[in-house]
């Protein structure tokens, strides 16, 4: 009964994963479904199980395991030497009045989201291995990890075909499942499926449908994965990665078949060698770029300058996101760049971990290649894990979709499978191959070999169960401190349709007098045609006066949130409050998001109706910026500093006019370098020079 237990927690947390990756219930309920399977595996999973997992899960592995975990929470935990943290938690600090808590990362909400997300591909990892101990239930767990790989391909398969909206034509939001990581781990696992499956059809001497479906099943499966693949746009990476582990599958079907012997084996490695290398030369390679970033098919400038910008201990797992809008070009974008793997974990955990990863990858993937060597009959199940190591390490520098929950999960699941079969036991060496033996089964071994497996099972269970209570308390976390939504209005109130019309196309300089002065008149924006409740308004942001201590919370644990920054800054000034400073908690929403066009009608209303925030110099200049930005760049943002040039302060107003003053006399000169003298003859543009004759 247990085993049917792990199973169904297994798949439901795959799937619901895999189908709702954008829903945050799904990222909490996940974890403790698995908490809930990990606990009962811990109690109920007998000593013979427990027994044979302590004899896959090495100590070497088991660090490789824990160290990740260790190294998030130092970076959650505060650290008391002053300056050793990220400096924006003693910016953070000083403008909200609070006591100073230096840390590594940046964001505590990310970061924790990420270590939960760590823990339960760790716990499924550990799941599938207890699942997987026993041959037939490996087999089916197989057939279930390669359905959901078929299926997730079709739907890439269709994605690619039919676009998102004609999957989703009602509305109904649909999954967003982009990366070509599951279709990767499915063609390596579906391969494996295959050769074993025709080994069977090759040594039965009849030939039955429980041979036939198998074969057939898995042969569906890798024509799907292989076309989810090969119908991407930008699908180079992904299809030497593809190729690099179904090639060590292939290599290991091909040695224990028909390449036997050390000389066997170097013939075959020496091909798949030459044929990688081959098809290597084929990826396109970027000059003179980071290692993370230089195999990338994309051009993601803003990673670039992030991967600059990096420390060696990184700035906290799960912050990528967060960092995005200090770095990110104005007007770019609003959606996030497609990195790769391997370039925001050198920015997140920084470069040492990310090169210690890609080596534990390559020695995983030789280790488990060399189990399937060594084994006869299910020797492809090491070849998976082998393959899937090899192939994850390619992808991660090519793609970021090794990192999304739903392919984190499979991949643990798949690497849980190899290594529960990476060894042959010889306890169950004479039992039939299709016999099925309950996790939770009494052990009915020698009584005298019980005492030397004691430690082991015991410090096993208390592993597991340390699992579980760290996904439980970091699921209650989560759902104790929601990321706080921003549902504030950020943008201003403008003009009405006519208004915005009229200051999108209205002339910015003054007018000229038929000499070419410029008449000094009331500045343009007075002149343009305002709504009448749009001249006296000022942007709704709310008036409860719990607000800001919600926002102010919400920033002690997310200090680059520029949004919250701003709708503080704003709510300060609106109720007049004298707890915050106003330019000061401006001048954090300026250097934490500067590229957020989204923020600029909200900043400059604050910002110009703010006294001191126009007699700053430093402030001033940030101001400044983004008032040339709606002038002359977007546009579209001029009704919003015309609603916020109405609800000006006097000093606010002044920059402004000034500002425009400054642009109309440069304008004026390019105009006046251009413009002939009155009374100068203007030879036309083909004729020889001092030919013409005024008439």
């Amino acid at each position: 009964m247990l085993d049917k237990f792990l199973i169904v927690a297994l798949l439901v947390s795959v799937a619901a994963a895999f189908a709702t990756p954008e829903f945050p219930q799904a990222q909490v309920l996940c974890p403790a479904l698995l908490a809930i399977a990990v606990l009962a595996a811990a109690v109920f999973t007998s000593s013979f199980a427990i027994a044979r997992l302590v004899r896959r899960l090495r100590l070497f592995l088991l660090v490789i395991l824990v160290v990740p975990a260790v190294y998030m929470t130092v970076q959650l935990v505060p650290i008391p030497i002053h300056g050793a943290g990220n400096p924006i938690w003693a910016a953070a600090s000083a403008a909200l009045n609070a006591p100073p808590s230096e840390r590594l990362t940046v964001d505590i909400g990310a970061t924790v989201q990420a270590f939960s997300k760590y823990i339960a591909a760790v716990a499924l990892a550990l799941i599938a291995a207890i699942v997987a101990l026993d041959r037939q239930r490996a087999w089916q767990l197989l057939s279930m990890l390669v359905s959901i790989s078929a299926i997730v391909s079709a739907y890439l398969l269709m994605r690619q075909i039919m676009g998102a909206d004609g999957l989703s034509p009602g509305g109904n939001p649909v999954p967003d499942v982009t990366d070509a990581a599951p279709s990767v781990l499915g063609l390596v696992m579906s391969a494996a499926m295959a050769a074993r499956a025709f080994e069977e059809r090759r040594q039965a001497k009849q030939i039955s449908f429980r041979l036939a479906a198998p074969l057939s099943f898995a042969m569906l499966a890798t024509f799907l994965c292989l076309s989810a693949i090969l119908a991407r746009a930008d699908g180079t990476g992904t299809a030497i990665a593809a190729l690099l582990g179904a090639g060590i599958v292939f290599a290991a079907f091909a040695i224990q078949n028909w390449f036997y012997g050390v000389w066997g084996m170097a013939s075959v490695f020496a091909t798949a060698a030459i044929l990688f290398l081959a098809a290597f030369t084929l990826l396109p390679v970027r000059p003179n770029t980071d290692l993370a970033i230089a195999l990338s098919a994309q051009h993601p400038a803003a990673t670039e300058r992030m991967l600059q910008d990096a420390g060696q201990v990184g700035s906290g797992a799960g912050t990528y996101l967060a960092l995005l809008p200090i770095h990110r070009d104005i007007g770019g974008p609003s959606s996030r760049e497609r990195p790769t793997a391997a370039a925001v974990i050198a920015i997140e955990m920084g470069r040492p971990f990310l090169y210690g990863l890609l080596i534990v990858a390559v020695l995983a993937a030789s280790a488990l290649l060399r189990c399937s060597l060594q084994r006869k009959r299910d020797y492809a199940y090491a070849a998976i894990g082998s393959g899937a190591a090899a192939a994850l390490a390619m992808l991660a520098l090519v793609e970021d979709g090794i990192l999304e929950f739903g392919t984190s999960l499979l991949a643990a699941a798949t690497l849980g499978l190899a290594v529960a079969q990476s060894q042959r036991d010889t306890a169950t060496a004479a039992l039939s191959p299709q016999s099925t033996r309950s996790v939770s089964e009494p052990d009915s071994s020698d009584p005298a070999s019980k005492p030397a497996r004691q430690y082991g099972n015991g410090s096993m269970r208390i592993g597991l169960g340390s699992v579980a209570v760290a996904l439980c308390a970091q699921t209650v976390w989560l759902y104790a401190h929601p990321r706080y939504p921003g549902g504030l209005p950020l943008e201003a109130p403008s003009a009405n349709q006519a208004a915005r019309q009229a200051s999108v196309g209205a002339p910015l300089s003054g007018s000229l007098r038929g000499g070419g002065d410029l008449h000094p008149r009331t500045p343009v924006l007075e002149q343009l045609p305002i709504a009448n409740e749009a001249a006296a308004s000022k942007p709704e942001i709310g008036a409860d006066p719990a607000a800001p201590t919600a926002l102010a919370r919400a920033l002690q644990y997310s200090p680059l949130r520029g949004d919250l920054w701003l709708k503080l800054a704003a709510l300060s000034k609106e109720q007049r409050s004298a707890e915050y400073d106003v330019a000061a908690l401006l001048k954090l929403s300026y250097y934490t998001a500067p590229s957020d066009l989204a923020l600029l009608p909200l900043r400059l209303t604050v910002a110009l109706g703010e006294v001191s925030a126009t007699n700053e110099p430093e402030l001033r200049e940030l101001v400044q910026r983004d008032i040339k930005i709606a002038l002359t760049k977007q546009p579209n943002l001029r009704p919003a500093l015309v609603a916020a040039y109405q609800s000006a302060s006097a000093e606010g107003k002044s920059m402004v006019n000034n500002l425009i003053s400054e642009w109309d006399s440069a304008a004026l000169q390019r105009k006046e370098i251009r413009a002939p003298a009155p009374g100068t003859v203007v030879s036309p543009p083909n004729s020889a020079q001092g030919r013409g004759t005024g008439r």
